[in-house]
């Protein structure tokens, strides 16, 4: 199991190392211990250039998620899951607009952005949306261990 996290932002260690552990523990959670990771923290500059380029939102936007393979095309054994891409100036202000901590918030967004990986999409209508939200409870859980952080809806 591999992550790879890197961060255009100035962020304290520890919140990075935290990451990037709970990051590892989300991969075996969901039964992709022989996977890897890629996370990149960046600015919302940074973060509207890829939504622009990506999606065609010419705005930031708190995660995004770019799977490297087809559901289709998934191999037997290793595999390289994705990129997670979040912004920490959105993050920051999200995280106190609910209230939490940027470091639980930058969990939060990354439990989306592989629920995304896994193949969830909550923007495919309400039975894949209420899929995907049950999928990032149990991620919640299982790293919080029964703390209360609700997924985000969307």
């Amino acid at each position: 199991m591999t992550v790879l996290l890197q961060s255009e932002v100035d962020l304290p260690s520890s919140l990075l190392k935290d990451l990037e552990q709970r990051a590892i523990t989300l991969l075996a959670h969901a039964g992709k211990k022989e996977s890897e990771l890629s996370i990149l923290l960046v600015d919302d500059q940074k973060m509207t250039e890829l939504n622009s380029s990506f999606r065609g939102k010419d705005k930031t936007t708190n995660v995004l998620s770019f799977p490297m393979l087809d559901d289709d095309d998934v191999p037997a054994g290793p595999q390289m899951l994705g990129d997670i891409v979040i912004s920490v100036d959105t993050a920051e202000k999200e995280a106190r607009a609910c209230g939490s901590s940027l470091s639980d918030y930058l969990v939060v967004l990354l439990v989306h952005g592989l629920v995304h990986l896994l193949g969830f999409d909550h923007e495919q209508g309400e039975k894949a949306a209420k899929a995907m939200a049950a999928m990032e409870k149990e991620f919640l859980q299982q790293l919080f261990h029964e703390k209360e952080l609700s997924p985000l809806s969307g």
